[in-house]
């Protein structure tokens, strides 16, 4: 061995062993975590209405499933909180999504959840989107509606008044804004025809007993008796004209499907929002073993026009919750439950299709989507 490489290979050792030390001591790089958005919804998973609540919870997790399989730049969570369909827990539950959850988003369902939330939410700068008809949701910088509005649904209807030759209408309400919105649309799209409400009855929430209601709109001699009613007073308005012996038939805006008792309602017909594309529908009977109720295809879309309003950042931090808005405010041509190229319109309204169905066998059923 000659002196150089005496000398060479001590210090070739002592380099080796020192890349070794070095690598051994190093830790493993961390994985990238990224950022989460949090989203909670405010539904009835308890009281009357609690199927409705269960549909939008259904399809909200179908949704956040199917993100799990995409390759996202942001986390996303979901949160649910129970409401019974009252206003006083609707305002707690969005206090505490907000306060101690720091959510980024709130998902309400009907316009008497969506009103409470609306200034909660543009105060505290976080998006709020009402599955809702009253168009006042959607006020301000943070909150957005994703549903059928009335001047959609309105002329709809009236159309199948004109062929179906229906003149007059007595009209059974609530007070709750999504149902004034209605009506307040119905009245103006008849304004100046030959079609005339001739008796409408405002209830409330609680109300048992329309006898003298119903009697009173038997005596205008409508053509029909127009539902625009929440269960379960539309379920013992629909039992008291049984009981009566009253003949007059029936239609709905929405109402028949707001009931769990749609069989009350066979063979009629009515008007609904917009129909779940089929792929939605079969998806969601794959998973629920049942078919999609009212408002499941909204609740799928919100979540994936938020996701879609977030994957246009980088994705290395979470954007503010006012950028966030802005960018829903922005999107256009999404692909949905509610079919292709639904978009966010200038007053923060997702606009889908209404169509008339039919209560068959117990379900419902589209004859003119």
């Amino acid at each position: 061995m000659t002196k150089f490489n005496k000398v060479l290979l001590p210090i070739v050792g002592v380099i080796v062993i020192a890349f070794v030390i070095v690598k051994l001591n190093q830790s493993p790089a961390a994985p990238t975590i990224k950022p989460t958005i949090t989203i909670g919804y405010i539904a009835p998973l308890s009281g009357n209405v609690a199927f409705l609540g269960e549909g939008v919870k259904n399809a909200a997790e179908l949704a956040l499933a199917d993100l799990q399989t995409k390759n996202t730049k942001y986390n996303y969570k979901l949160l649910f909180e129970d409401n019974d369909f009252s206003p006083a827990k609707t305002a707690s539950a969005a206090q505490k999504l907000i306060s101690v959850d720091h959510v980024d988003a709130l998902v309400t369902v009907a316009s008497s959840a969506g009103r409470v939330v609306t200034p909660i939410a543009e105060k505290a700068q976080v998006i709020h989107v009402g599955i809702a008809s009253d168009p006042n949701i959607a006020k301000g910088t943070y909150n957005f509606i994703n549903w059928t509005p009335p001047d959609e649904e309105v002329p709809v209807f009236v159309n199948q008044m004109k062929k179906r030759n229906i003149k007059k209408l007595a009209v059974f309400g609530q007070q709750i804004s999504g149902i004034t919105a209605v009506i307040d649309e119905l009245k103006k799209e008849i304004a100046g025809t030959d079609m005339q409400i001739v008796s409408e009855d405002i209830s409330n929430a609680g109300d048992k007993d329309f006898r003298t209601a119903i009697k009173k709109a038997e005596a205008a001699n409508p053509d029909y008796f127009l539902m625009v009613m929440f269960s379960p007073e539309l379920e013992i308005v629909a039992k008291q004209i049984k009981e009566l012996g009253i003949k007059i038939p029936i239609t709905a805006i929405e109402s028949f499907e707001l009931s769990d008792k749609p069989e009350l309602f066979e063979g009629l017909w009515y008007v609904n929002a917009a129909d779940p594309t089929p792929a939605f529908a079969n998806a969601y009977q794959t998973k629920y073993g049942k078919n999609p109720s009212i408002a499941t295809p909204n609740s799928y879309d919100i979540l994936g026009m938020i996701v879609a309003a977030a994957e246009t950042f980088d994705g290395k931090t979470k954007p503010s919750t006012t950028d966030l808005a802005n960018a829903l405010a922005r999107v256009r041509g999404y692909n949905g439950a509610l079919g292709n190229n639904i978009s966010m319109n200038a007053n923060h309204v997702v606009i889908s299709k209404a169509v008339v169905r039919i209560i068959k066998d117990g379900k419902p059923a589209t004859i003119n989507p």
